[in-house]
């Protein structure tokens, strides 16, 4: 297991791979492992810093596939939406043909082991923001961070 850390204004995004694909990233308080990072690794960490600059708008890193059936149909569709916008639990539970499944969704989004890179933060409630597995905070930060970037463009 190789891992590398990215400190960014929220918080410290734990980065770990098997070498040849991503397979989690995860936000911590604190640096408490050493750091073992491979070639993939730096590729995301730098992918990361040039997301959170305002200069990456799609991800382009060989990921470990996450879940089966229809939490893989989920994924795929978030991958799918566009950078600075979202849709609705609702809407995506369409999308993937499951339209009554929006809880589902939500269930789905909370297990997301690639946030950000797997953008769930862009799925919202119809009246509200939602949930999000780093806190809301981070998740009314990254759609913020989306929009100005989109607006200064």
């Amino acid at each position: 297991m190789f891992k590398i850390y990215l400190s960014w204004k929220f918080s410290y995004i734990l980065l770990k791979s098997n070498n040849d694909l991503l397979i989690s990233l995860d936000f911590v308080k604190d640096k408490k492992e050493l750091e073992n990072p491979c070639a993939l690794l730096k590729e995301a960490k730098r992918e990361l810093e040039l997301y959170f600059e305002g200069r990456l708008f799609h991800f382009d890193l060989p990921l470990m596939p996450q879940g089966k059936g229809f939490e893989a149909k989920v994924y795929k569709a978030l991958s799918e939406i566009s950078y600075g916008q979202t849709l609705t639990y609702k809407q995506v539970a369409e999308k993937i043909g499951h339209p009554k499944a929006f809880r589902a969704v939500g269930n789905a989004n909370a297990k997301n082991d690639l946030p950000i890179i797997v953008p769930c933060h862009r799925v919202i409630a119809v009246n509200s923001l939602g949930g999000y597995s780093g806190g809301l905070g981070i998740k009314k930060y990254l759609l913020e961070l989306e929009r100005l970037n989109l607006k200064a463009k």
